[in-house]
């Protein structure tokens, strides 16, 4: 008999916005014609993706300050000193209706990533990563038990939506929704982030100038 020893904690970030600020997000999401959007690569289990430049919209500027403020906590809180800012750099709107579901995936070109809760109580955003003892070789090692999703990632965590909530994690952190299952459409707003400003050590001749736009 062993004592196993689970180690290595993943922190995720939890606001709740402010409830002006969340009264105005959600008339501004239910006021999208979402009827007039394709489901993601057209796939009727899919949900719909809206508006991948909505942070450059002015009558959203309200929420990309926000969640810039937010992303200015997550960055003091982990002591990021060589960034000195981090910048909304994509944001979107979502929706799933009862049965759809959003397969799993990672966000690339970002930094930190945001989810907020809009509307809905069904469809848990699954947060998963591969164990270590999966990656030690290029060979299979098992079959995929349960418990395990199609890409072989452990899953670590399942987020019940709350509407009026913002999480922010890592964007290599693998994620995916599983099916809304009542009558009420599952709204949400994501977010992608990247270092802006004079990051890294400049003086020693490793850093960048950033802008990010």
């Amino acid at each position: 008999m062993f004592n196993k020893i689970d180690i290595l904690p993943l922190s995720l970030y939890e606001f709740k916005l402010p409830e002006e600020l969340y009264t105005r997000l959600v008339k501004d999401c239910e006021a999208v014609d979402w009827d007039n959007v394709e489901n993601r690569d057209n796939v009727q289990y899919f949900g719909k993706t809206s508006d991948d430049d909505m942070h450059n919209e002015p009558r959203y500027g309200y929420l990309k300050s926000y969640c810039e403020e937010c992303l200015e906590e997550v960055r003091n809180d982990l002591g990021f000193n060589l960034i000195p800012r981090l910048a909304v750099s994509q944001m979107w709107p979502n929706r799933s209706v009862k049965d759809q579901w959003h397969h799993g995936h990672q966000h690339g070109w970002s930094f930190f990533t945001g989810l907020i809760y809009v509307t809905g109580k069904t469809g848990r955003t699954w947060f998963s990563r591969r164990s270590e003892w999966m990656r030690i070789s290029n060979f299979d090692l098992r079959r995929e038990p349960d418990g395990v999703n199609e890409n072989g990632h452990d899953v670590i965590y399942q987020k019940d939506p709350v509407p009026g909530t913002l999480i922010i994690f890592p964007s290599t952190l693998f994620h995916s929704v599983d099916a809304v299952t009542d009558d009420e459409a599952r709204i949400t707003v994501s977010f992608n982030s990247f270092p802006t400003g004079d990051v890294g050590e400049l003086s020693n001749y490793s850093g960048v100038k950033l802008n990010v736009l």
